[in-house]
């Protein structure tokens, strides 16, 4: 290449990169302005904040991972007048957590919306429901607190179930539930899928082997959708191991029995051997031929698209040792309602520069400072 069309390649270069990150800044404040005013925090009229700077805040308590009473102070250095950290605290521990709850399910709705007039949401879409947990060191009789095994010095959890989109580039968080000691399975995938079956197209939903069991099985196939797990290897089961130990794949149609209910569910049981010639299992209603099971491997790998948003979930997570469950759950939940922000950006101007989007075009910390910025330049 000559040196001239080598300069006129570099100054396209970065006259599109300019205008790439003004859009950028143009979709996060126009998305910012039609979610925030969602979040009532359920000030006083005479308030000397207003909800946009509580969320500010917290928005960059989040992206600092910082703990809210530090993270105030540091703040006041980027801003002027910016709220204490007691008084932020205040407003959010007063809140009911069935309020917060319906607050962030009403946002996430608002942002499906927004998402969906988009193409690549309008197609059949793969999903993935996983349940996360946040290890916790106070009291276990304290609210919301449940038993999980031990892990750094702590057996106490807060739990919350999520069911999110696992395709590249769009890797959204549909929605999120809190879960308490007494909660089922059963109930919240039931509540999930429902609510997804109302906002998209399902194409498969992928879940992991904690949900095997005959009462989510027949759930499943009853909300008549496609989906796929590992299987566990019970007694029953292990007999088949053992039978087709010299072929590569079977597919078995299997009936499960609960032995404190009675209940029954079919799939099929999918053995089939991976890369190193070991013998997996998997349950599912999808119907493939056996000598094209080693498909399930290439479908069920979306499912560690969650593993990834949960790890950058992590990224729009403040630090916090309170011991008020609305505290907790707040956090949580604007953290997911922070990821989908994100994604959705990096979606909406993908499509607008015509990008083959295979990961997000911005950076959680370049993202969370133009949200939590003065006002950015449109």
């Amino acid at each position: 290449m000559n040196p001239t069309n080598r300069n006129k390649e570099i100054e396209f270069n970065k006259s599109f990169h300019s205008l790439k990150s003004k859009e950028i800044r143009k979709i996060t404040k126009i998305l910012r302005n039609k979610v925030y005013p969602l979040i009532n925090l359920k000030m006083h009229h005479n308030s000397k904040y207003s909800e946009k700077d509580f969320l500010d805040l917290l928005t960059y308590v989040a992206m600092t991972h910082d703990f809210t009473n530090n993270g105030s102070k540091t703040f006041e250095l980027l801003k002027e007048d910016t709220p204490a950290s007691n008084t932020v605290i205040h407003h959010i521990k007063k809140l009911d957590p069935d309020y917060i709850e319906k607050l962030f399910m009403k946002t996430f709705d608002r942002l499906i919306k927004m998402a969906i007039k988009y193409k690549p949401f309008r197609e059949k879409i793969d999903l993935a429901i996983d349940i996360t947990e946040q290890m916790y060191y106070g009291d276990e009789n304290d609210s919301m607190v449940c038993e999980t095994k031990p892990k750094n010095g702590t057996s106490h959890c807060f739990r919350y179930i999520t069911i999110n989109v696992v395709e590249n580039g769009k890797r959204f968080t549909l929605l999120a539930l809190p879960m308490h000691k007494f909660t089922t399975k059963l109930e919240v995938v039931n509540k999930l899928i429902t609510y997804a079956k109302s906002k998209v197209k399902i194409n498969r939903i992928y879940l992991d082997r904690g949900f095997f069991s005959t009462d989510i099985i027949k759930l499943l196939n009853e909300l008549r959708i496609k989906w796929l797990m590992p299987a566990i290897k019970r007694r029953n089961i292990k007999t088949y191991l053992d039978k087709y130990a010299g072929v590569f794949s079977k597919v078995i149609k299997y009936e499960i029995e609960s032995h404190s209910t009675g209940e029954r569910a079919t799939f099929n049981l999918v053995i089939v051997d991976n890369r190193e010639g070991r013998k997996c299992l998997f349950a599912t209603n999808l119907d493939v031929p056996e000598q094209l099971a080693h498909y399930y491997f290439r479908w069920y790998s979306k499912r560690w698209g969650i593993e990834t948003s949960f790890r950058v979930k992590g990224d729009f997570k403040a630090r916090t040792t309170s011991k008020y469950y609305s505290v907790r759950l707040f956090y949580f939940m604007w953290s997911v309602c922070l990821y989908n922000l994100w994604v959705l950006v990096s979606l909406i101007v993908a499509l607008i520069f015509y990008i083959d989007l295979k990961k997000p075009l911005i950076t959680t910390k370049l993202f969370g400072t133009i949200l939590y910025s003065l006002e950015p330049r449109v």
